[in-house]
């Protein structure tokens, strides 16, 4: 039995209407604003990681950023490391033939609590008023055996409109690492 004639236009009606909320979403575009107004955000950060690991034994990465304004707020302070990981040469990976040729050298146990994003070794632990500090710590498992560098740097917002400039210490940073097995 078919459904009658009002029930088909109801549904007709409904399905025009999601239609037109859904091309509604996203069509208007959005602009990324640079949180810092032009100047960038004053920080100062440190970093400690033992500079000799041996492989399988868990390690402690501490950075901490303190917001060096007088007044203004970080909008979200974050940390984005490079390093934890390695890409597969394509002559030693089965030319090519190797579904991901990312490996770590570092295997992430434990993130800051708090600080997940989206976004590939980037954390974010939100606002950071004037003259606040805070540290992120991370539980990392050396796998890889060898010399190693981290590269860190703080971010003023996800987007990375909200440039951070040095002032008092350092706003990025590596450290030279040895693995040995």
């Amino acid at each position: 039995m078919s459904p009658s004639p009002p029930i088909r236009l109801g549904t007709a009606l409904v399905l025009a209407g999601c239609a037109a909320a859904l091309s509604a979403c996203g069509s208007e575009e959005k602009t990324l604003v640079d949180a810092s107004k032009g100047t960038p955000f004053r920080v100062s950060a440190k970093a400690s990681f033992d500079r000799t690991q041996e492989l399988s034994g868990a390690e402690t990465l501490r950075i901490t950023i303190t917001n060096e304004e007088d007044r203004r707020r970080i909008p979200d302070a974050g940390i984005v490391l490079e390093g934890l990981g390695r890409t597969i040469n394509d002559e030693d990976n089965g030319a090519g033939r190797v579904s991901d040729p990312r490996r770590p050298i570092w295997i992430v146990d434990e993130p800051p609590r708090g600080a997940s994003t989206a976004y590939v070794n980037t954390w974010s632990m939100g606002m950071l008023k004037a003259g606040e500090q805070r540290t992120f710590t991370w539980k990392l498992t050396p796998v890889v055996a060898g010399e190693h560098t981290v590269r860190w740097r703080v971010v003023g917002g996800l987007s990375e409109r909200a440039p951070v400039k040095a002032f008092g210490g350092a706003s990025s940073g590596t450290i030279k690492v040895t693995v040995a097995d």
